[in-house]
This record gives C-alpha cells, sequence and structure tokens, in this order.
C-alpha cells in the first residue's frame, strides 16, 4: 500500500548510537586556554616594561634639567661675581667645561657642514667688493678719500656696513684677521698710498692700522698693487674703513677688502 501522508515538519534526529560522545568547541580546549592566558601575560609584562622605563627616562631627564638649571645659576653668579673669592677656582673649572662642551659642538658642527657641502664658518665676517662705476650713479666715490663698497656684491655676515657705505661697524669683539688690496692705474705727484683705518668708540681721532705704498711711472702707463694684512684686537661698535691718497687713481676693477674673527 502506497503511503500518501505529507507533513511540513522535519523528521526526528537520529539516536546516538552506543559509546558516541560530542566533540567539544576548539576554544574550550586546555591548549587555546593556555595560549590565552600566556598572551595575557605577556601583554601585561610589556605594558608594564614600557610604563617603567617612559618613568625612568623621564625621572632622568627631570635630573638632568634640574642640575643643568643648577649649573647655569652657577655660572651666572660666577660672572656676577656673587660667589665671593672663596670660589674662584670653582668658577674657572666650570667656566672651562662650558667653553670645551662649546668647542665640541662646534667642531661637530663644522664637520656637519663639510661633509653636506653647506658653509661651515659661523663667525663674523667681509668680504667687500668696490662701488663699481655703473652703480656709482652720483660719482660718490670720488669726493673723498675713502673706498666705497658695494653691499650687493660683498659679503657681510654678523659685520655691518654704514650707509655711507665706506665703513665696516664690528658686532662681536675679538681677534680679527684683515686684509686689504688696492690697484692703481694713474700717477700722482704723491706716493700712492692706502692705509686700513679705524674709529674706536669714545676716540675722535682716527687712526692707521696697516698701510702700504707704491709708485708708477708718469711716462709709462702701467699699474701697482698694494696689499695689507695683518690680525687685531677689535672692539664692539669699532669701525674700519681703506683710505686711500686719491679715489679718481684707483683701478676700480681690483680692489678688496675684507676681514674675519678668528676667535
Amino acid at each position: 500500500m502506497i503511503n500518501t501522508f505529507h507533513t511540513s515538519y522535519n523528521p526526528p534526529p537520529v539516536p546516538p548510537r552506543p559509546g558516541y560522545s560530542k566533540p567539544l568547541p576548539l576554544g574550550n580546549t586546555p591548549l587555546v586556554k593556555f595560549l590565552t592566558v600566556m598572551l595575557l601575560l605577556l601583554m601585561m609584562l610589556t605594558i608594564g616594561g614600557f610604563l617603567y622605563l617612559f618613568q625612568k627616562l623621564g625621572m632622568e631627564n627631570h635630573g638632568s634639567y634640574h642640575e643643568d638649571m643648577t649649573n647655569l645659576q652657577r655660572l651666572e653668579n660666577c660672572v656676577n661675581d656673587k660667589l665671593g673669592e672663596n670660589t674662584a677656582a670653582e668658577c674657572g673649572k666650570l667656566i672651562a667645561n662650558y667653553k670645551e662642551v662649546i668647542e665640541k659642538v662646534l667642531q661637530a658642527n663644522e664637520k656637519v657642514s663639510r661633509l653636506t657641502g653647506g658653509p661651515y664658518f659661523n663667525g663674523p665676517a667681509a668680504h667687500m667688493v668696490v662701488l663699481n662705476q655703473h652703480k656709482d650713479l652720483n660719482s660718490d666715490f670720488l669726493r673723498s678719500n675713502y673706498l666705497l663698497w658695494d653691499p650687493e656684491d660683498s659679503l657681510l655676515q654678523d659685520v655691518r656696513l654704514n650707509s655711507k657705505r665706506n665703513m665696516l661697524t664690528i658686532q662681536n669683539p675679538g681677534i680679527y684677521f684683515i686684509y686689504s688690496q688696492v690697484t692703481f692705474s694713474k700717477h700722482s705727484k704723491n706716493a700712492l698710498m692706502q692705509a686700513v683705518r679705524t674709529t674706536e668708540p669714545k676716540k675722535a681721532k682716527d687712526k692707521d692700522l696697516i698701510k702700504s705704498f707704491c709708485s708708477l711711472n708718469p711716462s709709462k702707463s702701467n699699474i701697482c698693487t698694494t696689499s695689507l694684512v695683518g690680525v687685531f684686537q677689535l672692539q664692539k661698535d669699532q669701525q674700519i674703513y681703506v683710505a686711500v691718497t686719491n679715489t679718481s687713481l684707483v683701478n676700480r676693477d681690483s680692489c678688496s677688502f675684507g676681514l674675519f674673527k678668528l676667535r
């Protein structure tokens, strides 16, 4: 006989066989539990180690900052002479240590600049180019016995050129190397002379630092060049300039003037 009975319900599950056990989920195995615990311990140790290092570095930086501020205060007291005569040796040692550190930093900066191809001389320096005829519209060059310089084509580093364009003003006192070269192309009855002169603060009279002479044969068309070099102790706001016998006798194509600080 054919069964024509239909239903929408699923058939009942097959009863398990004797001795069958349902497998446990993977998340409940002892190995997974052990690995989870170890991972948690590793994360806790890592976070704890970072916190310890951060706190230790913070304490070291705070201690170093406090020590630096203390040394700076002591150095300021030394400069202001607030520590008395008994600490003169200590002040000298402290200042010597700071000078040594600054010297090492400057040497390191110089080495890095040389390797990178950048400028490595950070002190005051100047190399002046004489004012040519095309820029000397008012013929100021011929109105005095001072040489005038072109600030656009010259090098000026921590040295100031005055408004008249004839004098360099020292900003940082120290020992300077000074050089000058002047070429004459016209004869004069007087000796052809160039001199590097200076005006010192609170002194009315100028004085010559260095001077040189040359001569030309009046019957020939030729030139003569005078060169000067020297090392001098210069003060702040001291002015340096180049004077000649007569600016109309100067060949502007071959004149230069400069200086740089040695220490």
